[in-house]
This record gives structure tokens, C-alpha cells and sequence, in this order.
């Protein structure tokens, strides 16, 4: 049974550590939600069965300071917190994370993503009626994802995104701080780390830099201005002169796919012209968010991921599915 359980455990070491030919991360995005609801401990376990370069770690915060993984600062859209505690919604008919301690949370159950309105985002996703999904916080994910690594001999690394920092101060909560402590407490901090920090506010990046002097990896997450994310100018960002002040303080930026994809008047598809100044003074470009059951305008999955990544293409991809990506990479 000994060699038997040591035979089993190279297999799964030769598999985990066989990496891609191609200088490309992938990164998957909220673990595993193609397959299992986004951000949940099931969910990260099985995108690192599937071996990405990252997995996502999207951050906010609980009333008593807790630092957990979740995408939205509200929880109505992924959880039945409008089930477990229907009178503590806010005046605009929002539950907010920032209102309920890390106990309180724990009595949730996460689900498929859905809209405003309760539909499902993505209707042919995970499709269990009874699954034990919750809301965790960060630590317990990077314990998670270091253990497994240590496990399986793996390099599976971190890609942390601080959500809405002003909206947290301007309820009183500083979650730069919060979570700079906890990549801290798992020595995530140093320069070297297998870590990216991301952020759609560029003065929140900037502060990491000059206020907390954080030497790790720098991401600028890029929007569109009307989504509200924060009150960073995005279309500046995307210009010359924005690129050259991005790159005196970040390592990288991470834009909406199609701001990449250049593809009007019937012509075929081309990166838009932006790519080649951000390579130029040196900015990883990370796009978001490649999804099979959701590909942007009339382009396929093939075409998409070979113009992605030609040899003057992006240098990562954000995935909801992380084997088709892999299949596509070792070809």
C-alpha cells in the first residue's frame, strides 16, 4: 500500500508541476466558476486540480474586519442573504458585506451568480440544488492554496484584488491595511512573492507604492469610466501619456477583453493599438475575463486565444475555464 500511495503521489506531482512552453499565465479567475460557484473553497480547490499560474482572490470586508473572499461588496447576487436575514438590507435594497460580522456570513449559502433581477447569469453552470457552498475568509484561502502547493510540489501563486478602497474608507475601514496584514502573516509581502495585488483605483495603487512601500507585484485593473468602479479616468489610463505614468508605479494592467480586441467593419480581429505601447514600456497586460459560454462579439474561442497570444500578444489571461486554455496552450 506504501509504494502503491507513492506511485499515486508522483502522478499527481508530474502532472501539477508540467507547466506550458508558452511564457503566458493563466489565471483563474474566482477559482473554478465555470464548473463550481465562484470564489468558494470548492471552487479554489478545483481550479488548482487544473493547475493555473493564479488563482483570484477577490477581497472586502466583514463588519468585525475580517478580510473574505467575495467579488461584490453586496452579497444579495451570490448568496440567499435575502433568505437568512431579509430586514438587514440597506436603504437601497442592497445587503452589504460591510454590515455582518465573519459569523454572520458563515450562516450564508453561496450560488450561481445571478442579476438584479434573480436570474442566472450563466444558465448552463453548475445546476445542484443542495451544494454546501460558503463565503471564507482570505487566509483560510491562501492556507489553502499553500498547502496544496506544498502537497503537490506546485507553484500555484496568488492574484488578490482589493475591492472599492474608497467606498471602504468612506465607511471607515482602511482594507488596503487589512489586507496587506494578511498577505503579511502568510509571507506574501516581499518582493519575490507569487503574488499580484490588483486594484481598479489607481490612487490606491498608488498609495501601496508611496504609503505602505510595498515592493510586490502591481496590477491596474482597467474598466470602462460609466461602470463606477472608481474614479480613476480609464480612458486616460489606456492613452500614451497614461501608460507612461501607469508604468512608474505598476508592473502591469489587467483591461476588460474587449478593449484589447480591435474588430469593426467586418475586418479581421486585431489588438487594439494600445497593446504594443503598453509592451513597449514594459507592462504586463493580464485581460479579463476569458469565458467559453460568454465570448465577446462574433469571434471563437480558437481565434480568440491565437490572437491573444501571438508572439506580440498579452502576457496572461483571466479564465472562468482554465482547461480549455491549457489545451489550447499546448498545442
Amino acid at each position: 500500500m506504501v509504494l502503491v500511495r507513492h506511485f499515486f503521489y508522483f502522478i499527481i506531482c508530474q502532472c501539477v508541476c508540467t507547466t506550458s512552453a508558452y511564457a503566458f499565465d493563466i489565471i483563474a479567475h474566482r477559482g473554478a466558476p465555470g464548473y463550481l460557484p465562484e470564489h468558494t473553497l470548492a471552487s479554489t480547490t478545483l481550479a488548482f486540480t487544473q493547475l493555473p499560474d493564479y488563482i483570484e482572490q477577490d477581497v472586502v470586508i466583514s463588519k468585525d474586519g475580517v478580510a473574505v473572499v467575495l467579488h461584490d461588496i453586496h452579497l444579495e447576487t451570490v448568496t440567499n442573504v435575502e433568505e437568512v436575514y431579509p430586514e438587514r438590507a440597506r436603504s437601497d435594497g442592497r445587503w452589504y458585506v460591510l454590515d455582518f460580522t465573519y459569523d454572520e456570513l458563515k450562516r450564508l449559502q453561496v450560488h450561481e451568480r445571478t442579476d438584479d433581477v434573480g436570474n442566472r447569469v450563466f444558465s448552463q453552470r453548475y445546476q445542484g440544488k443542495h451544494g454546501d457552498f460558503h463565503i471564507a475568509p482570505l487566509s483560510t484561502h491562501i492556507e489553502l492554496i499553500q498547502q496544496l502547493n506544498h502537497t503537490f510540489y506546485a507553484q500555484v501563486g496568488f492574484y488578490v484584488e482589493i475591492k472599492s478602497p474608497a467606498w471602504h474608507r468612506a465607511q471607515g475601514v482602511d482594507i488596503s491595511a487589512t489586507v496587506l496584514d494578511v498577505l503579511h502573516q502568510h509571507n506574501l509581502t516581499a518582493e519575490n512573492a507569487k503574488l499580484y495585488v490588483q486594484c481598479f483605483d489607481f490612487m490606491e495603487l498608488k498609495r501601496l507604492r508611496e504609503s505602505f512601500h510595498f515592493k510586490g507585484k502591481l496590477i491596474q485593473l482597467i474598466g470602462e469610466n460609466h461602470w463606477g468602479e472608481s474614479t480613476t479616468d480609464f480612458d486616460y489610463l489606456l492613452t500614451k501619456p497614461g501608460l507612461d505614468e501607469l508604468a512608474r508605479y505598476v508592473d502591469g494592467i489587467g483591461p476588460w477583453l474587449p478593449q484589447v480586441i480591435d474588430k469593426e467593419n467586418n475586418r479581421p480581429a486585431a489588438l487594439q493599438k494600445w497593446v504594443a505601447y503598453a509592451k513597449q514600456v514594459k507592462l504586463l497586460i493580464h485581460p479579463y475575463t476569458f469565458r467559453m459560454d460568454a465570448l465577446p462579439g462574433d469571434i471563437t474561442a480558437e481565434e480568440l486565444l491565437t490572437l491573444l497570444t501571438e508572439p506580440n500578444g498579452v502576457d496572461g489571461l483571466f479564465t472562468d475555464q482554465v482547461p480549455p486554455v491549457k489545451q489550447y496552450l499546448s498545442h
